[in-house]
Formats: structure tokens, C-alpha cells, sequence
């Protein structure tokens, strides 16, 4: 019994040391980019020796493909939060944009969006990553605006090409908020959110005023 815990507490110990060098990763990451951090630099900000790191990770890029799989999934968490509860009006589809384009929980992660499209132009792994999520990303959106839209909350000419503007939406918000100085205020989420979907709304509305006086 006391082995079994002595194991058990050495996996504990193990998965501890393995997030707190990922953030350590994700910290430097955001802030210095991917080529000036070594991995001496990761595993001390991490709070541990080099040899702790290459026990979890063989490379630099490895732990570079643990942060992309952990961003990529909290953004489909985010999407499939609002994304999935059947809900058809174009508050909802708002909602679930601005879930999608905040990072108020994790501010550091759009620094280290920059080191992610940056390594897709070298990396086929990043590259293969990233527009795998795009992908599945764009459907859940589009599929979103194709509710509202079938109800008359939103008019949508393609739901595909207006996921497609989200999506740009979210990258060149990321942009600006990894980027921005601190003398410019930057658009919160909310507020770019609604100013994606609100034309959307307002021609709806006159679509539907236009149908009910013609």
C-alpha cells in the first residue's frame, strides 16, 4: 500500500513538474518569442533543472506542440460552451463570438499566437495543427450564424465566409492586444464581437420590416 502511494505520489509529482514547465514555456513564449528561449531558460523559469525538462520533453519544439494543443482545445472549449446548447437567436451567435476572441482568462496566450503562426511557416507539425483547428473552429461559427440566420436573427449571405471574418476578427484582435502599447486602448472582445454580428442583426431587421410592409 504505502509503494502504491509512494507511486502514485512520484505521477503526482511528475504531472506538476510537467505544468509548471509548460508555463513556464508559455511565459517566456509571450513575452520574449520562440528563438531567444532556450531551454535552460524554460526549465528555470519553471523552477527546475534542464535535466527535469528533457525527463518530460526531448525538444524545444515539444513543448512548443504541448502549448498549441492546450490553446487550441480552450478555444474549442470556449466555441463548444455557446456552441452546443441548440440555441438559434443572434444573441447567442454574439455570445459565442465573443467567447471565442477573449482571452481575459489567459492574457498570455495571444503573445504566443505570434510564435505559433511563426512556426507554421517552418514547422509541417505546427502547420498541420493549426489548420486542422481553423477548420473545425470555422464549423462551429458557421454553423452558429446558420441558426440565427434560419430564424431570422441574423442575414447572412454565406455562413462560411462570415466564420471566416470571426476568425480573422480573432487573429487580428490577438495582434493587437500581444503587440499593443499601452497608451492605445484596445477593443475589448465584447465590444468587437458586437460590432461583427450587430450588421448582421440590423440587416435582418430591415429584411424583416421590408417583408412585412411589402
Amino acid at each position: 500500500m504505502a509503494r502504491a502511494r509512494a507511486t502514485l505520489d512520484r505521477g503526482e509529482r511528475g504531472t506538476i513538474t510537467r505544468k509548471k514547465l509548460v508555463n513556464g514555456a508559455l511565459e517566456l513564449f509571450s513575452t520574449d518569442g520562440y528563438d531567444d528561449a532556450t531551454i535552460d531558460d524554460i526549465a528555470q523559469v519553471g523552477g527546475y533543472s534542464k535535466g527535469a525538462y528533457y525527463f518530460h520533453f526531448s525538444t524545444k519544439e515539444d513543448v512548443l506542440m504541448e502549448l498549441l494543443r492546450l490553446w487550441t482545445e480552450d478555444r474549442t472549449t470556449a466555441l463548444a460552451a455557446h456552441g452546443d446548447d441548440g440555441r438559434t437567436t443572434a444573441a447567442s451567435a454574439q455570445e459565442l463570438v465573443e467567447a471565442f476572441l477573449s482571452y481575459a482568462q489567459e492574457p498570455r496566450w495571444p503573445g504566443v499566437l505570434l510564435v505559433f503562426w511563426t512556426q507554421a511557416m517552418r514547422s509541417p507539425d505546427v502547420s498541420k495543427r493549426l489548420v486542422q483547428a481553423y477548420a473545425g473552429w470555422r464549423k462551429t461559427i458557421a454553423s452558429a450564424f446558420e441558426r440565427a440566420s434560419a430564424t431570422g436573427g441574423l442575414r447572412i449571405e454565406s455562413a462560411d465566409e462570415a466564420a471566416n471574418v470571426v476568425l480573422a476578427a480573432h487573429d487580428g484582435y490577438a495582434v493587437q492586444v500581444a503587440i499593443g502599447a499601452p497608451q492605445i486602448k484596445t477593443m475589448s472582445a465584447a465590444d468587437l464581437a458586437a460590432s461583427l454580428v450587430t450588421p448582421l442583426r440590423a440587416a435582418a431587421s430591415t429584411a424583416q420590416r421590408r417583408s412585412a410592409t411589402g
